[in-house]
């Protein structure tokens, strides 16, 4: 069903609504409106609630009347009705959330956020609240448009409102409000109905009703076996002459329904499935590929939240009995309208995982029977508004969605862009410039953190396929040499392209310990290979705080230490031959210790690191105590070095 009917419909009555008596006493109206929203009769309770707070205030009749502008989408007035709940003393935080994500699907991001801010800092176990200010922070990445779809709407004739496509045969089956018949008393709108729409030439047909499947009451989201044999869909629980039937509580909670396709090419009479429960709701089914598995949504008792995503699977015998696909998926709040794309690849919709606001659409991929990440479809599938029922074609490429983002529920068509992007890379050895074959080369896709492992040729050359609207890490390992890492992003990339990178590597030398030379000028016996002299690190005169001039080069050391962490290294300080021993050894060694330090503040580990002062005891040319030098040579001892003293 759609989100609208669905938040407004959770359930259908089992009796007509009951007029309710017009009265000016406005208690009387609070006390009609409650009695229409517990009845989930949404309209009825916001017309009788706006009458009777007009005269009286009461909290509890107003957070009903705000919830109810949440069921019937209108966002801009449950807000209002929120700031007014906000000035009561015992407001809670699910009001500050129903709030927040009013003001998210009306575009106020930064007063949400600072909404669900005050409430995670209260109380940091609330998944909901943490999962919403998330998206809030990460407001521009999902904004931004991927560049990675193209997204149209789909011109099918008719004004009336339409959802949750599924391609078959040359159309597509479609759920809406049917043009005549009973109403739903909760909405006064008109039950659902499942239509096909012909595609012919590039245009569609007028959607027509599916013969034997309509019921009465609601009939809608539907989804067809691989084989085309079976039709499964969202349907009002009926008993066995079509009337409508109720839980306990008189409440018809929505089930599956599954409808064989008879010899005479049209749908048989429709049958419940065999774990429906009228106890709890059960709507949007999907059929993997394989046709060994169905996923749908349901409210059924042990779940994460409201509604979740199940699955059972399909065998010879028949359904199988329903399991939960866990926290990892499924929210304290709603998922709903799973579809698939190939045997492991998870569609659904959700308010409580990253949204734009509304229902986001968000995919999970499963690898060797494992659920990874959750990843947010950003602009232009998602939107402020509901967006919801994303489904594809057989060709992998191109679908269907579902958005209200122009006022109403419409079908939209999605395409892919996956153009073919190759990455070719050539390893150097930077002092020698010579290609070096066998790196281990690690291409890291930073979006979901999935890597390809591979190795350069002897010339020195490797190339792999990157995916389009992407950042990548691409580090490079050989023994002998650092290890060293490229930043790649193949962002606004939208045709095929070739990328090529040259990476240089830097010979490493483990520096074993030597004598301590003091007071020596002879430079063969003081610096090496291994010794690494960081250039521009210059120091005010008796003092060893960093200067800014000196950043961008420990920057650069920043980004090696880090990708280096198997390396020990020992980060030193010397000084010039003028001054006295002691005085140049305190000194040297502050300094040096101010380089560790900085580089422990910018994320550097202080275990892969030793600070060592060695004031004039290094000298790299003969400006010794008694020697006349320039100031130019004396510049030359007055250096800072690194060197690898370990390796693990």
């Amino acid at each position: 069903m759609t989100t609208t009917h669905f938040k407004n419909m959770r359930r259908v009555a089992l009796i007509a609504l009951t007029s309710l008596l017009m009265s000016s006493c406005a208690s009387l109206y609070i006390k009609n409106g409650k009695e229409a929203y517990q009845n989930l009769q949404y309209q009825d309770a916001i017309w009788s609630l706006e009458k009777g707070l007009q005269k009286k205030d009461d909290p509890g009749a107003r957070r009903m009347l705000a919830e109810s502008y949440l069921m019937v989408n209108d966002y801009r007035k449950a807000n209002e009705q929120y700031e007014r709940i906000n000035t009561y003393t015992d407001n809670t935080d699910r009001d500050r959330i129903l709030q927040g994500q009013a003001k998210m699907t009306n575009g106020q991001y930064t007063e949400a956020r600072t909404i669900f801010e005050g409430i995670v800092s209260r109380d940091p176990a609330n998944e909901v609240a943490k999962s919403l200010l998330n998206s809030c922070k990460k407001l521009e990445e999902m904004k931004k448009d991927s560049m990675m779809y193209i997204v149209n709407q789909v011109n099918i004739p008719g004004n009336m409102a339409l959802y949750s496509a599924y391609p078959f045969k040359n159309g597509l089956i479609l759920s809406s409000p049917a043009s005549k018949g009973d109403r739903d008393p909760y909405t006064n709108r008109a039950f659902t109905d499942l239509y096909f729409s012909n595609q012919s030439n590039g245009a569609w047909s007028s959607p027509e009703p599916i013969e034997n499947v309509n019921s009465k009451y609601h009939d809608a989201v539907a989804a067809v076996s691989p084989n085309g044999q079976t039709l499964v869909f969202t349907r009002s629980f009926q008993l066995k002459g079509g009337a409508l039937a109720g839980n306990d509580d008189g409440m018809s909670n929505t089930q599956l329904y599954y409808s064989k396709m008879g010899s005479d090419g049209k749908w048989g009479k429709p049958e419940i499935l065999p774990f429906s429960d009228p106890r709890s709701m059960y709507a949007h089914p999907a059929f993997t590929p394989d046709g060994k598995t169905l996923y749908f949504s349901s409210d059924r008792p042990g779940g994460k939240g409201k509604m979740d995503i199940y699955q059972s699977s399909i065998t010879e015998t028949g359904w199988g009995e329903p399991t939960n696909l866990g926290s990892d998926i499924n929210t304290p709040g709603d998922e709903l309208f799973p579809t698939v794309r190939g045997n492991d690849i998870l569609y659904f919709s959700s308010d409580a995982h990253q949204t734009l606001g509304g229902y986001d659409i968000n995919f999970v991929e499963k690898n060797n029977g494992v659920w990874g990440p959750i990843h947010h479809m950003s602009y232009p599938v998602n939107t402020a508004n509901d967006d919801f029922s994303l489904v594809w074609n057989p060709d992998g490429a191109t679908g269907y969605f579902t958005s209200d983002r122009s006022g109403i529920d419409r079908i939209y068509s999605l395409s892919e862009i996956n153009p073919k992007i190759t990455l070719k890379g050539l390893i150097l050895g930077k002092e020698s410039s010579l290609p070096l074959g066998g790196a281990r080369i690690t291409v890291q896709n930073l979006s979901d953190g999935t890597e390809e492992t591979l190795f350069t040729d002897g010339n020195g050359n490797f190339s792999t396929q990157l995916t389009t609207g992407k950042d990548y890490k691409v580090k490079s390992e050989l023994d002998g040499y650092f290890s060293t890492s490229e930043d790649i992003s193949t962002k606004g990339i939208t045709e095929d392209k070739e990328l090529k990178t040259v990476i240089e590597m830097q010979e490493l030398y483990v520096k074993k310990d030597e004598p301590t030379v003091e007071n020596q000028g002879n430079k063969d016996n003081n610096i090496g290979k291994g010794v690494h002299t960081i250039p521009n690190i210059f120091w005010d005169y008796n003092k060893w705080d960093i200067r800014v001039d000196a950043e961008p080069y420990l920057n650069d050391l920043v980004k090696l230490f880090r990708e280096n962490q198997n390396l020990k290294f020992e980060l030193a300080s010397h000084c010039d031959s003028r001054g006295s021993f002691e005085y140049n050894d305190d000194l040297s060694s502050k300094r040096a210790k101010a380089v560790v330090d900085y580089l422990v503040k910018k994320g550097v580990p202080r275990s892969i690191m030793v600070s060592q002062g060695y004031g004039e005891r290094k000298l790299i040319n003969g400006c010794s105590d008694g020697v006349k030098c320039s100031e130019e040579q004396h510049q030359q001892n007055r250096r800072t070095e690194f060197t690898v003293i370990d390796k693990k």
